[in-house]
């Protein structure tokens, strides 16, 4: 059994931005929990008990989440915070915790990824095939903006190809789910910085190892049908936050509730005024106090908003500030 997993949050969330100004990527709140949730509950259920996460772009708040928050919701498991000064890549910082891992297999995520699929299609063929590296791709409509990956009939990876703009070798994008050997540590030439995309994924295919893909669309887990999604631009965000509230994610904590044209994410602590217009898709952070019409938005905890008109919007709450994205 897999019990060690590492997320990759090293990045700034840039294109999250003003979002992100807030809090870090992992943190953002995704139908009022952190993005970051989503994954851990998706290990937990897997077994992993021990996660390590990188980060640099306001660690110390990723640091007080995991002492608390973290610590209260997940019985019996670990969250170590590796605080980055300079980013490493994607595979830097997974060298960096290569004693965290020892001698065992584990599973390597970005934290920009949502996903349902069924984890044990790629856990079960990587530990049958002895494989280095197996990695989950997702059949995409449009692969122009991902790393795609093009396999064989046995599953072997043969070729991989960036962010195609015409011809692309797939539709198989690189969903950012990994599970590795110990072995992977032999193809990160460096922990200073490293990538997973562009650098070990093509030693492993130059020196011919066992490297597998699985079209993991294919196999849902806690959903009607698969589903993968990156957040890290705005629309994608947005997305994000509709679709997972349609679906009624089990993930979800907060009520999800059906208020006349509204579909209302509801979190503890929300008092909505008299009168209040709610439409499209709503999200409600906790504590939060609104009035007025809100439609298609999001508001984050502890926003309080009075006679308002929001539409289309992330509205960021808080003690003495209040922006509207």
């Amino acid at each position: 059994m897999i019990r060690k997993a590492m997320i990759l949050a090293g990045g700034e969330g840039t294109r999250l931005r003003p979002l992100t100004y807030n809090l870090p990527k992992p943190l953002v709140y995704i139908n009022n929990l952190p993005s970051i949730e989503y994954i851990i509950k998706f290990l937990y259920h897997y077994g992993i008990r021990e996660f390590a996460i990188n980060v640099s772009y306001k660690a110390d708040m990723v640091s007080e989440y995991a002492e608390t928050v973290f610590k209260k919701k997940f019985n019996n498991a670990n969250l170590f915070v590796l605080k980055e000064e300079n980013l490493s890549g994607t595979a830097g910082p997974v060298k960096k915790m290569r004693d965290f891992f020892g001698n065992d297999d584990f599973i390597v995520i970005g934290c920009d990824d949502i996903f349902d699929f069924d984890l044990d299609v790629i856990i079960d063929r990587h530990v049958r095939d002895c494989a280095v590296a197996t990695i989950g791709l997702f059949k995409v409509n449009d692969p122009s903006e991902y790393g795609v990956a093009s396999i064989d009939e046995n599953n072997n990876i043969l070729a991989f190809q960036e962010k195609p703009k015409s011809n692309p070798i797939s539709y198989l994008a690189n969903t950012g789910v990994y599970v590795f050997s110990y072995r992977i540590f032999d193809y990160i030439l460096s922990s200073e910085y490293y990538d997973f995309g562009t650098q070990v994924f093509n030693n492993l295919l130059v020196d011919g190892v066992k490297f597998l893909g699985f079209d993991v669309s294919k196999y849902p887990k806690f959903l009607g049908s698969a589903y993968w999604i990156d957040i890290g631009n705005m629309d994608n965000y947005f997305r994000a936050n509709r679709e997972l509230a349609i679906l009624k994610h089990p993930f979800i904590e907060s009520k999800i509730v059906k208020s006349g044209n509204a579909l209302v994410v509801l979190d503890e602590g929300v008092e909505i005024g008299e009168g209040t217009i709610l439409d499209g898709i709503v999200v409600i952070g906790r504590g939060s106090n609104v009035s007025g019409f809100i439609k298609d938005s999001i508001i984050w905890p502890n926003t309080y908003l009075s006679n308002s008109y929001i539409v289309d919007s992330v509205v960021i709450g808080g003690v003495g500030k209040l922006a509207a994205v």
